[in-house]
Order: structure tokens, then C-alpha cells, then sequence
């Protein structure tokens, strides 16, 4: 396996188990949370929150193992990352229910998740600053690799169909577990000859590395960390509202379990062709136009959008919702990789790109619960219009501010 196949292979595996996770929470909902209520909607929500916690302890792991890679390499901390998420997800896969083990359940179960967030936002960074360095620096270089793990996504949510259909769905859920926590543990060995980037070689040779990246980057690089943080949460919560909340459309439309994991399977093999194309397009357009374009395209279009879904649902509704949600918001996703590593420096690069994206992933990660809660709410799913135009307009102004204000800066210089 080259070492390029064994980069991406990580990005495969996270995304196999960021959907997993959240496809899996209507089925382990009963198992881990059945005694806190005989309520599915109570039930479904600790599912969901306890699938938030994924992404709680991203920023202590991305400041964390974001300075080990600012400091002592891009290997050495991708060999940590795919460790770490790899045991959770494998344990997870054999933790009892809690009706064996009472509220030790539920509770190792969100412990084990909040051990995969650590992780996981260091892998992610890792992998798309490890391309980066390695010369490949076009838009479609990154949109590839998101792409790639959509498709991991995608033969998740296969796999997932296959495991909810009755009468196996009370013991199968388990082995997507098992399997995303073995294909970690085979990553690793490859990754284990994988070379260091060129830049970071660079630095380290002429003496560049920063005694504490991260002081720099919250010193010198306050503004690029916050549009940063938005744009990572805007990404993560339009994937997420089609990828996760879609699922749960289909089964208010009264499909089975297993019939929404297939259809959101064709879903995902269409969030990874769109952000494909859309990293074309980038290329051709340019990265900051596209970028602004795209937000400005979301807020536009998320409340006829999100009409699609407020009335009674059907195949057709959910998946026009979907389709359109998923390419839209790909004119963002395609570049957001791109844009996140060109604002900061080689030096604190890892430090702020995996910084940033966890934090931002925080806001994205908990878009499942807001919009299963703003429907409960308003009665309607309509409701999910107000958290992703909370995430967007936001977004859109930074956007347009960093730039500004770089355009500025480099006037000056010239």
C-alpha cells in the first residue's frame, strides 16, 4: 500500500465512523438509554447528545497533539491519531447494554466518545496537512480526500443497512464497530512507513519550530482562527443536517431503519461527487470567490430548502431536501480544507488547523440534536432553517472580513 493510499485510508476510516455513530444512535438508543426512559424521543436525544460528545473533547486533543505535530512531526502524530480512534470504536463495539451493566453503560459509552473526539479532529487535520506539504496544494487535492471519506461514509451506511434489518438489528449494530476499529489498527502498521512532509523537514532544519505554537497562533493569528472555527462549523452542520437528520427523515416518513441507511447511502455517494466537482469549479473560479459565492449561495436557499421538508414528508421531498442541501453546501465543503491550511503558517499549522476545526466541529457536531430539538419544538421540521442560517450568516460576514482585512495587509507590504 503507498503511503498516500495509507493518508487516505485514515480519512476513510474516521469518516466510516463518524457515520456509524450517528446512523447507529436510533438503534443504540434503547440499548444504552432504555432506562433512563421509556420515552424514543427522550431516548433519541441522549442518543444524539451522547453522539455530541464525540465532539466535546476535540479542542483538548487538538491542543494537545496539535503542538506534538507543530514540534516533533506530522508522522509521529498520525501514527497517535489513528491509535486513538481506532480502540474506542473497537470497545464500543463490544460494551454491554444497559440492561447487564445499568448506567455503567451509557456512561462508558459517551466516555468512549469523547476518547474517539480527542482524537479525531488530530487525524483529520493530520491527513489533509500531510497532502498539503506533500505538493499537493490544489483545491481538488483536499475535496478528493473529503470526498474519499464520504465514500467510507457511504459503505458505512451499507453496512449499517445491512446489520438494522430484523431480526439480527439487536446484536449486529455491533460490528461496524468492530470492523472500523480493526481497519485503524491495520492503518497504523502501514502508516509506520509513511516519510515526513518537506515543510515541516524545513522548518525543523533551519531552527523554525516555535517553543509554543499554539501562544503564536492566538497572538498572531487571532483573526484566521475564528473564521476558521465558523467555516468548520458550517461545513460539518449542512453535512450533517442531509447526512444524519436526513436519515431521521426518512424514518418520520415511515420507512424502516434499514431502508433510510440505504437510501442515505446514495446520499453520501452524492456529497462526495458533489464536493468532487465543486473542487473542480474551485480551481477554476479560485478559492476566496468560491468561498464567498457559497455562503452567500446558503443563505439564500436554506429556508426554500428546508420548505421542502415542513409539511408531509415524502421519498421525493426528502431527497430533493437532500440533494439540493448536500450540493449546495459542497461549494463550501470542497474548499474549506484549502482555505483553512492557506491561512496559517507552517509553523503553527497543525496546531491551528486542528484547533479550529474540532472547535468549529462542536458547533457542527451537536446540528443532529438542534434540529431533532427545533422540530420537536416548533412542530415542524421547518424548524431547521434557524440553526443553519445561525451557522451561515455569521460565517459569511467573517469570510468577507478576513479577506478584507489580508487584502489590506498585503497592500501595505506592497
Amino acid at each position: 500500500m503507498s503511503y498516500n493510499k495509507t493518508i487516505l485510508g485514515g480519512h476513510f476510516v474516521i469518516s466510516f465512523d463518524s457515520v456509524i455513530n450517528g446512523f447507529l444512535a436510533v438503534v443504540m438508543a434503547p440499548v444504552f438509554f432504555g432506562g433512563a426512559s421509556d420515552n424514543q424521543i427522550i431516548q433519541l436525544l441522549s442518543s444524539y447528545a451522547a453522539y455530541a460528545a464525540l465532539f466535546v473533547t476535540g479542542p483538548l486533543g487538538a491542543i494537545t497533539f496539535g503542538r506534538m505535530g507543530d514540534k516533533f512531526g506530522r508522522k509521529n502524530t498520525l501514527l497517535l491519531s489513528i491509535i486513538g480512534i481506532g480502540v474506542p470504536v473497537l470497545v464500543i463495539g463490544l460494551l454491554p447494554p444497559c440492561s447487564v451493566i445499568g448506567i455503567v453503560a451509557p456512561l462508558a459509552l459517551i466516555l468512549l466518545r469523547m476518547m474517539q473526539g480527542f482524537f479525531k479532529g488530530v487525524e483529520y487535520a493530520g491527513v489533509l496537512i500531510h497532502s498539503y506539504e506533500t505538493g499537493k496544494k490544489r483545491i481538488s487535492s483536499s475535496a478528493g480526500i473529503i470526498s474519499f471519506g464520504c465514500i467510507g461514509g457511504s459503505v458505512a451506511a451499507v453496512i449499517c443497512w445491512f446489520v438494522t434489518m430484523d431480526p439480527t438489528r439487536h446484536w449486529a449494530w455491533r460490528l461496524p464497530y468492530v470492523i472500523g476499529g480493526f481497519l485503524a489498527l491495520i492503518l497504523f502498521l502501514f502508516r509506520m512507513k509513511i516519510p515526513e512532509t518537506d515543510e515541516f523537514i524545513e522548518i525543523s532544519t533551519g531552527s523554525k519550530i516555535l517553543k509554543s505554537p499554539l501562544k503564536d497562533l492566538f497572538t498572531n493569528n487571532k483573526m484566521e482562527a475564528l473564521v476558521s472555527v465558523a467555516v468548520s462549523a458550517l461545513y460539518t452542520a449542512f453535512a450533517y443536517s442531509s447526512m444524519i437528520f436526513g436519515n431521521r427523515l426518512f424514518q418520520q416518513a415511515g420507512y424502516t431503519i434499514s431502508q433510510s441507511m440505504i437510501f442515505s447511502a446514495v446520499d453520501l455517494l452524492w456529497i462526495s461527487t458533489s464536493i468532487a466537482i465543486c473542487g473542480k469549479i474551485a480551481d477554476r473560479i479560485g478559492l476566496v470567490k468560491q468561498m464567498k459565492y457559497g455562503a452567500m449561495i446558503l443563505i439564500v436557499t436554506t429556508i426554500p430548502v428546508c420548505s421542502l421538508i415542513a409539511g408531509e414528508l415524502t421519498l421525493t421531498k426528502i431527497y430533493s431536501y437532500m440533494f439540493i442541501n448536500t450540493f449546495l453546501s459542497a461549494t463550501i465543503a470542497s474548499c474549506s480544507a484549502a482555505y483553512i491550511l492557506r491561512l496559517f503558517p507552517v509553523h503553527c499549522r497543525y496546531t491551528g488547523f486542528a484547533i479550529t476545526d474540532s472547535m468549529g466541529s462542536i458547533l457542527g457536531g451537536i446540528t443532529p440534536f438542534m434540529l431533532l430539538l427545533l422540530s420537536s419544538t416548533f412542530h415542524s421540521n421547518f424548524g431547521c432553517a434557524v440553526w443553519l442560517l445561525t451557522l451561515t450568516v455569521p460565517t459569511f460576514v467573517l469570510i468577507c472580513w478576513t479577506e478584507k482585512v489580508r487584502q489590506l495587509q498585503d497592500d501595505r507590504r506592497n
